[in-house]
Formats: C-alpha cells, structure tokens, sequence
C-alpha cells in the first residue's frame, strides 16, 4: 500500500484540527495510509525537508498575507509537492496562480470538499509517482525519483543529489540509473551528470541552472539533446 504525508500549514488551530479530522476520515474510508504534519508558521516549510506529498498552506498568517510568497519560493527551491492554497478571500486565488498551486479551497470548507481536494491530490500523485531501485551500501533502496534533483559520477561512484540536501552514493552506471527513470524525466547534461528536468529552472551558457541556485555542467555534446528533452518536458 501507498503512504502519503500530507502537511497543514495554518496558524488557527481550529482549522488545523478540522482538516485533520476530515483527512484522517478519508483515510479511514477509503483503506488509504496518511500520515499528517501540522504547522502554526508559514517559515517553518524552509526548516522542513520537504518528504511531505501534499501541502494544504494558508495565504494569511496573522496580519501578514505572505502564504502565497512561501509557496513561490519553496517552488523555486525545488518542492515539488502537491500544493493546496487556502484562502478565505476568492479574490485572492487568482494572485496564488504564481506559485503553481494544484487546488485553491475557499474557507469555510466542508468535508466533502476536503475529500474531493484530497482525492485529487492523491490521483495526481499515483500518476507521476516513480520509484528507482539503487544498490546502497550491499541494499537495495526505492528513491522516489521526484526527490531527485541530479546524478554525478566522481571517483567511479555515482552520487545521488535529492532534495533536503541528502545524498545517496551508489557503485551503479549512470547509464543503469537513466534505464530505470521515468521516460522523459531526466536527462544527460554532461557524460558525468543527469538531470530531473522538473528542477531544471534555466540554460545559460554551458550550464543548467536547478530551482535552488545549483548550476549542473553542459556539455557541448548533449547541448542539443538536453534542449529537445527540456522541451518536450515542459510541453507535457
């Protein structure tokens, strides 16, 4: 069975125990395992290594309207979860758009909106959800390849860059790992290193530019190849 983390980000805690009581029924009726973080504090999510697969965030957080500048820089910094902006002001959703939200839900919610939102979410996530088998210190571990932000190969070894700053080291050939991606989701830059494309943020000069500031080598040899397969990524 799938395990999905879904994290809720509102300072009233009144909305927090709604939602809570309302994931964790779905949870129950529909048989789906769903572990759930609570936050009080828009800031907090740049502390928090993002292994959670569904964010609900408020825009408002006091007196300050600073929800939506959150969502944009996780972004930019590589998250790539399920985003649900919540706001009690509709007029709002339509300034959230910049931070690529998945759902926009307008408080007050009821629970049958919560479920509905939810099973959106989790049906976006079963679709892009892959996982890749790497051989780590003699075992066999599953990374979920959305956490990927890039492979590099130094010293004979292959080293694992994902999000949250954690590292895998495995003896396995790039060439091994590119067969067992998702097609279409990563790419060679350079003979030494390969890039998730959905973090690829820009190409300047002979490099790839990631969502956090990383800039990966591009060599003159897969300049091409890595262009057609960035733009075949963000066409689909």
């Amino acid at each position: 069975m799938t395990k999905y983390t879904v994290c809720i980000c509102d300072d009233d805690t009144s909305t927090r125990s709604e939602l809570r009581k309302y994931i964790l029924r779905y949870s129950f009726i529909h048989d789906v395992e769903i572990d759930i973080m609570e936050l009080d504090c828009a800031e907090k999510l740049f502390d928090l290594s993002p292994r959670y697969d569904v964010l609900f965030l408020d825009i408002r957080f006091g007196t300050r309207t600073i929800g939506i500048d959150v969502a944009e820089k996780l972004r930019t910094m590589g998250n790539t979860s399920v985003m649900v902006i919540m706001t009690a002001l509709k007029s709002m959703s339509i300034e959230g758009y910049r931070a690529e939200p998945f759902r926009f839900l307008l408080k007050p919610f009821t629970e049958e909106q919560i479920h509905t939102v939810l099973k959106a979410c989790l049906s976006k996530l079963n679709r892009s959800i892959c996982y890749i088998r790497v051989l780590c210190d003699s075992q066999w571990e599953l990374i979920r390849s959305d956490r990927i932000m890039y492979i590099y190969s130094k010293l004979r070894k292959r080293h694992i860059v994902c999000m949250g700053n954690e590292t895998l080291v495995t003896w396995q050939s790039l060439g091994g790992l590119m067969d067992h991606a998702p097609a279409g989701k990563f790419a060679f830059s350079h003979k030494s290193y390969i890039v998730n494309l959905d973090v690829a943020a820009s190409v300047r000069n002979n490099e790839v530019i990631l969502t956090d500031g990383t800039a990966i080598p591009l060599g003159t040899h897969y300049k091409d190849t890595f262009m057609k397969a960035l733009l075949l990524n963000t066409i689909n």
